[in-house]
């Protein structure tokens, strides 16, 4: 009887609008700006702290110092652009941003778990209240770290992070709530497909990249560990170093999809990467860039480079029509090729957000060229899944003829008929 409370307890915290210890809910806009500021203290202060770590292991700059490029580095995972005292900079760290995306999907969920949700009108307002509320704060810190020598923009801070709150935290509000299921069952189910195949091709496109990063990293290891050394970094600059590198990695591995989609990426104004050319100038000491290759791609690398994009945009097919069957031979093929197309898309805005500038001078440019690679990848992802798909239903057709028992007995007597005519 007791563990049957115990469950019925348990089952009761659950109910979205109602606090785990079974209080009175919150209203909406109170429990959006108790988890808006949550997710700016918990995501702000680490990287300033670690930053201040790494400080005591340098020799350079004052501890305040070190705390506010700490939280610059969270305010760029935000998109926001840093004027610099010699040029600007707003190259976003992709590994960073999962880090406040993280915390306002938890934040989303926590405001629906806790707040007085009524309807759809309470749940819009909690969701706008944690958007506004996060990009407020988010303003707050970038306003309080400005110094002549890197001075945060304050209008994209409110506006960029409003709209991250918005979409990533009203996301976990809906899915805490049912509305994201109930949103998702109400499409049709060609959009579902599309939908679906269109993100398996894109983490298929980004798997692509990042294997090439990969190998590239291990065929330059020799480069990538001089440019480590001339930094001198320490033992504790290393880590941190090695958490830099990290933080961009999903960065390269966008612009390597682009290397294997053609058009390649620029490194600074008037560089490009890619399998036609290598262009570069002078770049700075950072490891992650000793895995740029300096040549133009063998033949033979070059055909396994630049069939990833079409295995993606196969897998980006075959997952919309396995998962969402479809009979007609023509309409099975125009829905994979939609999702190739929609893999493009998301894509290309992966890879966009994925540029911006680093610094002064030539490296104002990085990042992949927007209308060609948005041209190549919706095309090459979506003729890849229009074939892929009625391809493999042939190929499976004549796995299952080749299994019948007929065929079977058929092949069998005409392999007996062989062999008694060449006796």
């Amino acid at each position: 009887m007791s563990a049957m409370t115990d469950l019925l307890a348990r089952s009761v915290a659950r109910v979205p609008g109602r606090p785990p210890g079974g209080g009175h809910p919150r209203p909406a806009p109170v429990g959006a700006l108790l988890a808006a500021g949550w997710a700016v203290l918990a995501g702000a202060l680490p990287c300033g702290a670690i930053a201040v770590v790494g400080w005591f292991a340098t020799s350079g700059g004052t501890a305040s110092w070190a705390f506010r490029v700490g939280v610059d580095a969270w305010l760029s995972a935000h998109w926001v652009p840093i004027a610099l005292s010699d040029g600007r900079y707003n190259l976003a760290p992709l590994g960073l941003t999962a880090l406040p995306v993280l915390l306002l999907w938890r934040a989303g969920g926590w405001v629906a778990r806790t707040a007085e949700l009524q309807g759809a009108r309470d749940t819009c307002l909690a969701v706008a209240s944690l958007a506004v509320a996060y990009g407020a704060l988010v303003t707050l810190v970038a306003l309080a770290t400005r110094a002549d020598e890197a001075a945060p923009d304050l209008v994209r801070a409110f506006g960029y992070a409003t709209l991250l709150a918005a979409v990533v935290g009203g996301a976990g509000t809906a899915r805490e709530t049912g509305h994201a299921r109930s949103f998702w069952g109400g499409l049709p189910e060609r959009v579902r497909a599309v939908l679906y195949g269109g993100t398996a091709g894109l983490v298929a496109l980004l798997t692509s990249g990042t294997l090439l990063v990969a190998v590239s990293l291990v065929l330059h290891a020799g480069r990538v560990a001089d440019l480590t050394r001339s930094l001198a970094p320490g033992p504790v600059g290393l880590v941190l170093l090695l958490v830099a590198c990290l933080a961009y990695l999903p960065n390269a591995a966008a612009f390597g999809a682009a290397y294997a989609l053609g058009p390649g990426f620029a490194v600074g104004t008037g560089t490009v990467v890619a399998p036609s050319g290598v262009l570069l100038g002078s770049l700075p000491a950072f490891p992650l860039l000793g895995a740029l290759p300096v040549t133009t791609t063998p033949p033979g690398w070059l055909a396994a480079v630049l069939v990833l994009p079409i295995a993606a945009g196969a897998v980006a097919g075959l997952a919309a029509v396995r998962r969402y069957p479809e009979y007609g031979v023509e309409t099975a093929a125009a829905r994979a090729g939609l999702a190739g197309v929609a893999g493009g898309v998301l894509y290309t805005l992966v890879a966009l957000l994925a540029g911006g500038g680093a610094g002064p001078g030539r490296l104002a440019d990085v990042g992949v060229p927007a209308a060609q690679t948005a041209l190549i990848a919706v095309s090459t992802l979506g003729i890849a899944g229009a074939v892929a798909a009625p391809a493999a239903r042939a190929l499976t057709r004549w796995n299952l003829l080749d299994r019948l028992p007929g065929r079977r007995n058929a092949g069998a007597a005409s392999q007996a008929e062989q062999r008694a005519d060449q006796d």
